[in-house]
């Protein structure tokens, strides 16, 4: 897709070093490398072999959930802890981690959005059917920094950790809790907690090379993957990752109706004439024309809109190093980098030639535009840890990442500058860093509290948060007749150059670059914050049955003010067999530093339209408040079974209340009152507190719009059985029922209903749908996993149940809602590996083999999700739990010493 830049160069000079120096020194170098964390696929029992008392998942051990004990599995914790080990996303066969956990958790959503803008890249998921940042992101412990890009994914005002940078060669496990942990760990773990572990090896390595592609011969995947372990010192080590993958494009757009024109038609004089119906959506053949002869040519086959989703085009070099070192007998230190470079393209709508925007001197067949986004995201933790410190273990640790996007529209115009217009345009950039500093105690007391055995954790915390957005280039925002009056008078800037309608002026709010204008000079921002943290756990065993969790915490940001969580988990064994845990615990999530100076303006056919920051002086005139963070309170209540030595079964029960939750306010413009007297009076305030806004701009800001309850349950089964003649056999089901429902919605500010706005205007019917429809009610997963010998098999099957989706339709002319059924999907992967000798192996993969798309959105659509143009003979659902791609496969080669 691009020239490798020389950051991607010397990603892959890594990757072949590293399998150079495998291939080399092969013979000298193998080992049988130990993994404490046993993973299912890579069960291999024998006749001699000694199974394991539990299924292997289950007895991994964990260390999320707590800041004291370290020596608890998934099966003993007191809360409910998914693991999903290295081989376990190898098997998910996807393009990257975000994809993976989509793949692998019933309890985890990525909606599948348009396969177009920024937003088709930066995407994020939902943890129990919450918000992308209501999930806190660690790697190894420590706090993740988050996108630059605010509304990332598609969740308003959200800013969640982009997962998809996150390299998969670089991850031993990944341990995801599923239950509310703010008093643990701080903002954003209202629906739970990630946290990534990454290799830690001191020796052995492994190189892989994976190629696979849609049936329909497009979306190509070249990943490769290099990473080895070295000592460092005695008792230290270094593991080095890096990671290349580079992802072709596949999207589902259908054919161009015949009756759509491409071009002017021709009128019975010969001369060119504008089509009918909509020039921008569906030009057609006005009476007594005919169709331009170009229209011959045009391949209605191959027009890319972009609106059906799919997968954009990629590139992604990333390369990690953890290490640790003992500085003495009680002391290491230890630290984690990694470095991410990601380049995309993604398609929009498919511009007309015939249409006025498109300046026909440098695009006279029409043009696609694509958005592109070069980024640079990296992070280095380190820290130093030690025991014995008056009896307490220790560890100081300090954290600095930053993610930096810059955007680009390429393929495009500028149509105000006429021929001088450029083609490709830098339409600005978004800029995120976060440095974060801890201080950790902790301490076990045989005769603690009551006697009884108590560990205790104490902890600081000190982070400091940036974020800029800076401006595009002139031409990609800027109006050509403002730039250069006379340029303007003499026709060349502000006019259509050609055809029927030659001469006419061109909208200002055709300004910038189609289809992504830049970001304009007075909507840039710089913006920062600081926090600090208190936090104390305390951990008692006053029986062996039973264990009692506590944590508290305080934060105070320069921003809104101070807030304290807490939390108590619980769990009591009845029996060895049978168990009972649960959780009641307050949260929080800070409001997005972006989000609080957020401002933009955008600039459709007919109006403008403009964000606000929430703290200016303009929307405190027309009733915004300063944001505050959203609060939660969470309940949970979980039974544990293991009625068999190798079958285990959990139940998980939860309830989530999150109040103030942050949302855009529904768009207000004078037009939308009723009487002209109130429209004035707005339209005249409105002028007043900016004389820069026009008398009917629309105007929106962020806003704590309401208070959701979600409930769910999460069920898992894990059953190992194994024989000597055919081999092992893993089944796993896990699924998650989710409903969350908006219990109420805070009041329009009464700056705006004094001028007779509606006095809900917190929530639209949009917004809604979003907060109680975007995830699955219901999401299972049921999987198969077999080992023998060399060969191995894995068969996974996802069912997606109800997924309510409203549109509307169009009715004798009368725009009609319409809510469908978009759920009910069934999606069946399959696995197949061979291991040639122990170091050598071969896997094949196949997801969605029986090339399941998207629901089509209904006859007569005319607006809502998937947005349905008259160019179109159909339209696939853009949120859909699945995208329009079909049938992937692949073949991975993997060499391991």
């Amino acid at each position: 897709m691009y020239k490798l830049n020389k950051i991607n160069q010397s990603i892959l000079l890594v990757i072949w070093g590293i399998g150079y120096a495998t291939l080399s020194s092969a013979q000298e170098t193998v080992t049988e490398q130990t993994n404490p964390v046993q993973q299912p696929i890579a069960i291999s029992p024998s006749a001699e072999s000694n199974e394991a008392e539990t299924v292997p998942l289950l007895s991994s051990v964990i260390v999320t959930g707590s800041r004291t004990r370290e020596n608890r599995t998934v099966a003993s914790s007191p809360t409910p802890i998914d693991v999903i080990s290295n081989d376990n996303i190898k098997q998910a066969n996807q393009r990257n981690l975000l994809e993976a956990l989509n793949n692998t958790l019933p309890s985890f959503n990525v909606p599948t959005l348009p396969g177009y803008g920024i937003n088709s890249t930066v995407k994020a998921g939902q943890l129990r059917g919450l918000n992308s940042s209501h999930t806190l992101v660690l790697v190894n412990g420590k706090r993740r920094h988050s996108t630059a890009r605010l509304g990332a994914g598609g969740f308003t005002a959200s800013a969640p950790v982009d997962l998809g940078l996150i390299p998969t060669g670089s991850i031993e496990r990944i341990e995801v809790l599923r239950d509310g942990a703010a008093a643990i760990y701080g903002s954003d773990a209202i629906a739970g907690v990630i946290n990534i572990i990454t290799k830690k090896d001191d020796h052995g390595g492994e190189v892989s090379a994976k190629y696979g592609g849609y049936t329909e011969g497009d979306g190509t995947l070249q990943q490769y993957i290099a990473g080895a372990g070295f000592k460092l010192g005695d008792e230290g080590h270094v593991y080095i990752s890096a990671q290349y993958d580079k992802q072709g494009a596949a999207f589902r757009d259908s054919p161009v109706p015949g009756h759509i024109q491409y071009y002017f038609p021709i009128d019975a004089n010969g001369n060119e004439v504008a089509p009918g119906g909509s020039p921008s959506f569906g030009p057609t053949l006005p009476p007594g024309a005919t169709p331009n002869p170009k229209e011959a040519g045009v391949d209605r086959n191959n027009t890319v809109f972009g609106a059906s989703g799919g997968v954009p085009e990629s590139e992604l070099a990333s390369l990690t190093v953890d290490l640790s070192y003992p500085l003495s007998d009680k002391t290491e230190l230890y630290a984690f980098a990694s470095y991410a470079d990601r380049e995309t393209r993604s398609p929009q709508h498919f511009r007309f030639p015939s249409r006025d925007i498109v300046v026909r001197a440098l695009w006279p067949d029409g043009f696609t535009p694509y958005t592109g986004v070069d980024e640079e995201d990296y992070s280095l933790q380190l820290g130093v840890k030690g025991t014995d410190l008056a009896g307490w273990d220790w560890d100081f640790s300090t954290v600095y990442g930053a993610d930096n996007i810059d955007a680009y529209q390429y393929s495009s115009n500028s149509p105000s500058f006429g021929l001088d217009s450029k083609k490709d345009f830098y339409t600005g950039s978004y800029k995120y860093n976060s440095w974060v500093n801890n201080f950790d105690l902790k301490r076990s007391f045989e005769q603690g509290l009551l006697g009884w055995l108590t560990d205790v954790s104490l902890g600081a915390e000190y982070r400091r948060e940036g974020y800029k957005r800076t401006a595009g280039e002139l031409q990609s925002w800027a109006y050509g007749p403002d730039v250069d009056p006379e340029k303007f008078a003499n026709g060349e800037y502000g006019y259509v150059l050609d055809g029927p309608n030659k001469g006419t002026l061109i909208s200002i709010s055709d300004a910038g670059s189609q289809a992504d204008t830049g970001i304009r000079p007075e909507d840039t921002a710089d913006d920062s914050r600081n926090s600090y943290a208190l936090y104390a756990g305390l951990s008692v065993y006053p029986t062996e049955k039973l264990i009692i969790d506590t944590g508290l915490r305080f934060e105070d940001y320069s921003d809104f003010g101070d807030i304290v969580t807490g939390r108590v988990s619980s769990r009591y064994d009845f029996t060895p067999k049978i168990a009972l845990r649960g959780t009641v615990s307050t949260g929080f999530q800070a409001p997005a530093l972006a989000a609080q100076g957020y401002k933009a303006t955008g600039v459709t056919v007919s109006e403008t339209n403009r964000t606000l920051a929430v703290n200016s002086a303009a929307a405190q005139a027309l009733g915004a408040e300063s944001l505050k963070p959203e609060e939660s309170k969470n309940y949970s209540l979980g039974f544990v079974f293991r009625p068999l030595r190798n079958l285990n079964i959990a139940l998980d029960a939860y309830q989530i209340d999150v109040k103030d939750r942050i949302s855009a306010l529904s768009t207000i413009r004078a037009s939308n009152l009723e009487t002209d007297a109130q429209k004035a009076a707005f339209s005249s305030f409105v002028q007043s507190v900016d004389p820069s806004f026009g008398p009917n701009d629309g105007i929106d800001y962020f806003i704590n719009a309401g208070k959701t309850k979600t409930k769910g349950l999460d069920l898992t089964i894990e059953y190992l059985l194994s024989t000597d003649r055919y081999g092992s056999f893993l089944f796993t089901a896990a699924g998650n029922w989710n409903k969350t429902e908006l219990v109420s919605r805070a009041a329009t500010p009464a700056a705006l209903t004094a001028f007779g706005f509606s006095s809900d205007l917190t929530y639209n019917a949009s917004s809604i749908a979003n907060l109680e429809y975007l995830s699955p009610r219901f999401k299972g997963i049921v999987g198969l996993n077999w080992h023998l010998e060399k060969w191995s098999a894995g068969l996974t099957a996802t069912r997606f149940g109800e997924i309510r989706r409203s549109t509307s339709v169009n009715v004798d002319g009368v725009s009609t809602p319409k809510v469908f059924n978009a759920g009910n999907l069934w999606l069946v992967d399959a696995q197949v590996g061979y291991k040639f000798t122990d170091q050598l192996s071969l896997t094949l993969n196949g997801n969605n083999i029986f090339d399941q798309k998207p629901r089509k959105l209904p006859a007569n659509t005319v607006s809502g999700p998937g947005l349905l143009w008259p160019f179109q003979s159909y339209s696939y659902l853009n949120n859909s739990p699945i995208n329009a791609a079909g049938s992937f496969y692949s073949a991975a080669l993997n060499y391991k010493w």
